[in-house]
């Protein structure tokens, strides 16, 4: 077991210990606590001390003694163990404290042993380096520049060369083929001549029905929606062959892993014509070769590795911004690949650039002048090492990427030489000293040199299947229930939260290249992560040699398993303390004879078409695993009342149930004193039955309600003192008065329905806690018609932490645009009933990226955008707008604007000319609109078609209609249901965040 998580282990005993109803334990509180204080210090101790254990004798020979007292205090306090508790109950607090004695003195001795004393001073200074400011990576492409023209020119079918329905790339692990099937997707010329396109990891889903669904939604997103009834596999087929048939498609099969699973797909794609193309990465040459005798017109291309000049000009790019290397680094497009709309695929390469930390009362920088990479005189010496480092990669792009993220945190010649050591002695296991290094030896490498702090957060990633996009908001919440991230209970004003210190340990990985992020333009902040491909491989490893996880995956993620019982992993389950479990199968019959009392983590995953009836697992778990901390089970179908048996797991920390279904949460839920986070966004067509007991949860920092929910009496959630994060707060279900009380609050959404003098109120209250609360959302309903209202109007757009607002009820004019708060980024106005056009107030607004105005916002016939209008707008939407017959938009205006709806404006006459200008726009959207509306778009495609190649863009645009009575059909789903939601809605299109809110 790595001496870190055996550490994290020990700290985590110790919380359990301190949660032991123990007679005369707060004689012991102070001591368990500062002992946890000094592994924690003693684990960045013993981090810079293995770094330079090579070199020094002493410090080898404390590391070895450190690691075997760990694992000594370790077994120790389990051996402590009772099932069904976590300490015996008989143990007196005499036997407890001498135990406790026995750990202090272990730990005292390690701490002042002479040897630590001059390890300390660059355990500072490598904490001073580790905040420094995370760069912007450029995608990272060398030395195929004119493979990829050629397989570009295959691809749309160039006179010049005979061209290939099926191109297949084939390749090693670690040589580029994802990377390099993505600069193909994105290409200029690609863009240009395709009108639809798909990508889709293939093992993302085995199951043939839901990859050709997810490649519908791709290429048309009205067929792809989820069905009435469900389609056969042959229906599906037919449908995706009659699209490419239709319009010019590219569909990436990345990953392509079965000749079996080819041959399901293969008679979606024609063969006797060449309109739309398949694009396919493999790692098999078997499987390529089977493509291409059973497809005609396949083209099989096998990617090479680099040379050593490319080698070494790709490690520039990744690292020269650090250096004064001359390099070539700014001929390659750095766009945002996930503007093209198309998929939500992410960059190979996405570091994310955050606010440098003011450093002015940081330690002084102790790192040795004459040694510094960025001194001009050392260029030389650290070019030399740089190709010697890079040469151990034997040309394989993505191990030179992770190399890149390692040398990213290295500042001395010394610590570049000492990488270099450490990858020879990687290389030296299991090959002769002349064989290069491999992918697996910079994996590990990479693993090796994870700062203490990242190497749980880094496994822990292991949880979540294949290609699985992680909210980063739940991965921190979820490193903190572990205990992976550092205590809040600690106080102090400089204090981060739980997501500022999750998105600096986030963006250290990220730095390191060993996970992708995704940012959210809006916040600047990550919004979701995954793991690379190859980086999951170690994760998955590293997670098994440390018995650090049990993972029961998805059958696509494993050829070899061929029942769930038949698996190794379960085999193992019984000596897990985290359970990751893909339900494909009944979990009794998956686990028939395994003990369940050591689980403390659990998180259970559904197929995006399978939402299966988990309660007896609940109830399973229940009973069997009380110590449990972590706890998902999103999407699953819970019946009518969740069971009881939920409170019996008083130690939990983080529950979700996120978008599963049942209607009624029991009052045990009162019982999990040490919750933090809960999570109940239901289905928006639910409404929850939540018993007045949430009050209880004193320890609780994020509540996330239903979108719909009520009680049988006002809802108190005034207790609870702690709460940073607030969603779905309901002025109907709950007092107003209560949001006041909640003195950490930091981020509020809430559905607001007040008398005038209430709203006021809550108006004056954002108002005054703007420092503190960083952002809120706010969905009002409120007529706004008297003088009086329209100044309460004025003090609600106002609020400095607005940042969206959903305004619903009439309002007889607009406050100015400069009594608009600069923080709103989004706006939606609904039955406004607007008398004037209201473009020529919120064109004005420097923020606002997302504007819709739906059902009757405006009763004038005509809307306006001037030129420079709406500078930062990327989605708009015009929704019910029944009176608007002309709209104009003037050149120049929305410059940024990437997604434009139009639904239900039956009296409009035709789509604005104005958006040809607008170089930006990819998705166009009509939707129950006359056929005559539809004919002149079709003229407008077209123009915007001939000019694709001035403004570099491929518009997609998507007409269809939806069944009149889709709010009727969204309500009989809910019987008896008062859903906040559904009442205040009106539309034809539903947001698509809001339909599993």
């Amino acid at each position: 077991m790595d001496v870190y998580i055996a550490i994290y282990a020990i700290q985590s005993l110790l919380n359990e210990l301190l949660e032991e109803d123990l007679k005369n334990l707060t004689k012991l509180q102070g001591r368990i606590e500062l002992i946890q204080t000094n592994l924690s210090k003693l684990m960045s101790i013993l981090e810079i001390a293995e770094s330079g254990q090579e070199s020094d004798e002493g410090t080898r020979k404390w590391v070895g003694e450190t690691r075997q007292a760990v694992y000594e205090i370790k077994f120790l306090l389990d051996s402590s163990r009772k099932e069904g508790s976590v300490f015996k109950r008989s143990h007196s607090f005499k036997d407890v404290g001498s135990r406790i004695k026995v750990v202090e003195d272990k730990i005292t001795a390690l701490e002042s042993d002479s040897r630590v004393r001059h390890i300390e001073p660059r355990q500072l200074r490598i904490q001073k380096q580790r905040r420094t400011q995370l760069h912007q990576a450029v995608p990272d492409f060398v030395g195929l520049e004119k493979d990829l023209e050629a397989l570009v020119k295959r691809l749309v079918g160039d006179d010049r060369v005979q061209d290939s329905q099926v191109v297949c790339l084939i390749g090693e692990t670690g040589v580029g083929k994802t990377t390099l099937a993505k600069r193909i997707y994105y290409h200029e010329e690609i863009k240009n001549h395709f009108q639809a396109f798909a990508w889709i990891y293939v093992s993302q889903q085995w199951k043939l029905e839901d990859v050709l669904q997810w490649i519908l939604f791709n290429l048309e997103p009205e067929k792809g929606k989820k069905p009435d009834r469900v389609f056969k596999a042959h229906e599906l087929v037919n449908e995706l062959f009659g699209v490419q048939q239709r319009k010019r498609c590219l569909i990436v099969l990345d990953g392509l892993w079965s000749n079996g699973f080819w041959d399901l797909l293969r008679p979606a794609f024609p063969t006797k014509q060449n309109r739309s193309k398949v694009l396919i990465t493999t790692r098999s040459v078997e499987i390529a070769i089977h493509i291409d005798q059973t497809h005609v017109g396949c083209y099989l291309y096998e990617q090479r590795r680099l040379n050593e000049k490319e080698s070494w000009e790709l490690l520039k790019k990744k690292i020269g911004h650090r250096l004064n290397i001359a390099g070539e680094y700014g001929e390659y497009d750095d766009e945002d690949e996930n503007d093209d709309g198309a998929s939500s695929i992410q960059s190979f390469e996405t570091c994310a650039s955050l606010e440098e930390e003011d450093d002015s009362t940081d330690f002084p920088d102790i790192s040795t002048p004459e040694d510094g990479i960025q001194d001009p005189k050392n260029q030389l010496e650290v070019e030399r090492v740089g190709k010697e480092i890079v040469d151990r990669c034997a040309g394989l792009p993505q191990a030179i990427v992770l190399l890149g993220g390692i040398l990213t945190t290295k500042s001395t010649i010394t610590e570049w030489k000492m990488v270099h050591q450490n990858l020879d002695s990687y290389s030296r296991r299991g090959r002769s000293s002349q064989e290069k290094a491999g992918i697996r030896d910079v994996l590990s490498l990479s693993y090796h040199d994870l700062p203490y702090q990242l190497k749980p957060c880094f496994l822990y990633m292991g949880n979540f299947p294949d290609d699985y996009k992680i909210s980063t908001r739940k991965l921190y919440f979820l490193w903190a229930a572990e205990g992976f991230l550092p205590s809040e209970s600690t106080g102090g004003k400089n204090q981060e939260s739980i997501a500022d210190t999750g998105e600096s340990y986030l963006g250290e990985l990220a730095q390191r290249c060993m996970v992708k992020v995704v940012v959210d333009e809006l916040t600047g902040r990550f919004k979701t992560c995954q793991l690379h491909d190859f980086t999951r491989e170690l994760c998955l490893l590293k997670g098994k040699d440390e018995n650090f996880l049990n993972r029961v995956p998805f059958s696509h993620e494993t050829n070899s398993i061929s029942s769930p019982s038949s698996s190794p992993t379960v085999a193992s389950i019984r000596n897990a303390h985290r359970l990751s479990i893909a339900v494909e199968y009944d979990f009794n019959n998956c686990f028939p004879t395994a003990k369940l009392e050591h689980i403390r983590s659990a998180l259970f995953f559904s197929r995006l078409s399978d939402r299966r009836n988990l309660q007896p697992t609940l109830e399973l778990l229940c009973n069997e695993s009380k110590l449990l901390k972590v706890l998902s089970l999103e999407r699953f179908d819970f019946g009518r009342k969740l069971s009881k048996a939920i409170g019996d797991l008083v130690h939990l920390r983080y529950l979700s149930l996120r978008g599963s279904k049942f209607h009624e949460l029991p009052h045990s839920i009162g019982n999990l004193k040490y919750l933090q986070t809960l999570d109940l966004r239901l289905p928006f067509s639910i409404c929850l039955t939540i018993p007045n007991v949430i009050r209880n949860l004193n320890q609780l920092r994020h509540l996330y309600l239903p979108p719909s929910h009520t009680s049988a009496e006002k809802l108190q959630l005034s207790h609870l003192c702690k709460l940073k994060i607030l969603k779905n707060f309901d002025t109907r279900v709950s007092d107003y008065r209560d949001i006041f009380k909640l003195t950490a609050l930091q981020k509020l959404s809430a559905v607001i329905e007040l008398e005038t003098e209430k709203l006021q109120a809550v108006c004056i209250y954002l108002s005054l806690n703007s420092t503190r609360l960083r952002d809120s959302s706010l969905r009002v309903r409120h007529f706004f018609q008297s003088e009086r209202e329209l100044n309460l109007l004025k003090q609600l757009v106002g609020c400095g932490t607005l940042r969206k607002l959903d305004l619903i009820g009439t309002i007889n004019k607009l406050p100015e645009h400069g009594l608009f708060t600069r923080s709103l980024v989004k706006l939606t106005l609904r039955n406004s009933m607007l008398k004037e056009n209201p473009m020529a107030t919120l064109e004005k607004l420097p923020n606002l990226h997302s504007l819709s105005l739906r059902k009757n916002a405006v009763e004038t016939n005509e809307l306006h955008c001037t030129s420079q209008g709406f500078p930062q707008l990327r989605i708009l939407e015009i929704q019910g707008q029944r009176s608007v017959e002309n709209w104009t938009v003037e050149e120049g205006a929305m410059p940024k604007l990437r997604s434009l709806k139009i639904d239900e404006c039956v009296n409009l006459k035709m789509v604005p000319e104005g958006i040809r200008y607008i170089a930006t726009l990819r998705e166009l959207v009509i939707a129950n609109m006359p056929d005559s509306f539809k004919n002149r778009v079709q003229v407008v495609q077209e123009e915007v078609g001939e000019s694709s190649a001035r403004t570099e863009r491929n518009l997609s645009v998507k007409m269809f209609e939806t069944s009149p009575d889709y709010t009727t059909q969204l309500e009989h789903r809910s019987p008896g249901s008062t859903s906040a939601v559904l009442r205040s809605f009106s539309p034809k299109i539903l947001p698509k965040e809001w339909e599993n809110a």
